[in-house]
């Protein structure tokens, strides 16, 4: 019996793989959210897979129980059991190890009629459980016991085919600063989110069921292979690299489900067949989802019978970006902030330079600049290679500089127009406002004309040095009556890129 794998499980795995290479960056509530997205994914995925292997589980108790096939499905039987019984054994300690993080994360929580966990971005509870703890060690113990009982199963000759295929490979992890020794518990779960965690444990109760369906595939085979219609049969295919850069070489296993591994087969061009396997490596190119197809030719009752099949995998570039945190500008005498990301890239490998402006980090990926001059500044991110370990420019552009705009000078918040008598009086001096910036800064007056016309007699003029009405303006001021008209003029006021400029003058009439 054919046992395909859900087409919608390799695009679960590539966002899998496209979400953790995130956790590098800053991560935020949509990010955290959509790894539970991605987990509900995967367990549906689980309980697909489950009911498909159900089906064999089931075919295999119908052969047994028929007469005329008890006695060659009787050692397959038996040895599906064991499968069955070591599945579900490591399925349930894998869960054991989700409730214990939830748990001990602050559980469950209704949110807008949604359970969500409480603690998504708790990243304590994954390094104290499987690092230090040594609760990871016993993990990949268990996933590597289980697949070694695996092979075991299967005659010697599909062994090493077995091992290569199964989904659970735990691979060595680099050596790093951070992780010297290449610890695997380390590397899969140091500084980890509970909902990063659970979705990890999650694609391992994944990738055990893919492997529990790819041994009981082989074990049906063998009770004989003409008691299946070949007209069931599915082709399926599987990337072992579902995200590249452009470049990457992607290899693939492609494998015909419930086919005698003996028969002579055709899996196209480019694909090279031994014992019923399909192996195509092709240089990544384009960008983007990309779709590959092929088809697998056999034989059958005197005919060549053609079974078409296609898988997706991810092609992203060696590009990088630069977001400006406030707008697509920095101002002089502010600081400006920077967010930088670059895909295929760790977020330690990369940095920022901007030739004309300060730069300070503050953190993974960010930085303030401060500038100086108005004009354009080139940026430039620049990345360390994954292999060689040198340093080149991944994404350039221009950034502008420009001043902070011009205050409005203001007279109990009026620039023009009517004012009550009574509370110009009790105004203290002339404020300098800033209006619609989305940077948070001030700018003080420093300088301004008084002059003030009253209805009937002389215009009277008092040059002010800084914000406020000095004693001669308040002796003036307090003689005003309704009708009679101020005025304020060479307003100079200053900001933080200390450039005094001149802004706008003010004309009131008291009522």
């Amino acid at each position: 019996m054919a046992l395909p794998k859900d087409p919608r499980q390799l695009m679960i795995n590539l966002m899998y793989l496209v979400l953790t290479a995130m956790l590098a960056l800053n991560i935020t509530k949509e990010v955290l959210t959509a790894f539970q997205t991605i987990n509900t994914s995967i367990e549906t995925s689980v309980s697909s897979i489950n009911g498909k292997n159900n089906e064999v589980y089931d075919k295999f108790e119908k052969l047994y129980s028929n007469p005329d096939t008890k006695s060659k499905s009787e050692e397959y039987r038996n040895q599906a059991l064991e499968v069955k019984a070591k599945t579900q054994e490591i399925i349930t300690f894998l869960q054991n190890f989700k409730d214990t993080v939830i748990s001990l994360s602050g559980g469950w929580e209704e949110e807008g009629g949604k359970k969500e966990m409480k603690g998504l971005d708790n990243i304590d509870v994954s390094t104290t459980l499987f690092v230090e703890e040594k609760k990871g060690d016993v993990l990949k113990q268990k996933l590597n016991d289980y697949k070694s009982f695996l092979s075991s199963i299967v005659k010697p000759q599909y062994k090493d085919v077995i091992l290569k295929s199964i989904p659970i490979q735990l691979s060595d992890m680099p050596h790093t600063d951070e992780n010297p020794n290449g610890d695997w518990s380390y590397g899969t779960f140091h500084n980890i989110p509970v909902v990063a965690t659970v979705a990890m444990l999650s694609k391992f109760q994944n990738d055990v069921k893919n492997s529990e369906a790819l041994v009981l595939d082989n074990l049906i085979q063998q009770v004989g292979i003409d008691d299946w219609k070949f007209d069931e049969v599915k082709a399926i295919a599987t990337p072992k690299t579902s995200y590249a850069l452009v470049g990457q070489e992607i290899e693939a296993t492609i494998i015909l489900a419930a086919y005698n591994k003996t028969m002579v087969t055709n899996m196209g061009p480019g694909v090279v067949v031994k014992d019923g396997v399909g192996t195509m490596k092709f240089q990544a190119s384009g960008v983007g989802l990309q779709t590959r197809k092929g088809t697998i030719t056999v034989p059958k009752d005197g005919e060549m019978k053609s079974y078409p099949y296609e898988f997706n995998y991810m092609v992203g570039t060696a590009g990088a970006s630069l977001q400006l945190d406030k707008m697509n500008v920095m101002y002089i005498g502010v600081d400006n902030p920077i967010t930088l990301s670059a895909s295929g890239y760790n977020i330690e490998d990369v940095s920022l330079s901007v030739p004309g402006a300060t730069l300070s980090t503050t953190g993974k990926g960010h930085y303030i600049a401060n500038v100086t001059n108005v004009g354009k500044l080139d940026w430039s991110i620049l990345g360390k290679s994954r292999t060689g370990g040198a340093t080149t420019k991944i994404g350039g552009g221009e950034i502008r500089v420009k001043l902070i705009p011009d205050p409005t000078a203001t007279v109990g918040g009026k620039t023009s127009g009517l004012i009550n008598s009574a509370v110009f009086k009790a105004q203290p001096g002339v404020i300098a406002r800033l209006d619609n910036f989305d940077f948070e800064t001030q700018f003080k007056v420093t300088a301004f004309r008084f002059m003030y016309k009253p209805k009937v007699g002389d215009l009277q003029v008092v040059d002010v040095t800084g914000n406020r009405f000095t004693d001669p303006c308040q002796t003036i001021m307090q003689r005003a009556r309704p009708g009679d008209m101020v005025f304020f003029e060479s307003v100079k006021a200053v900001g933080p890129d200390k450039k005094v400029r001149s802004i706008n003058p003010i004309v009131l009439t008291l009522n």
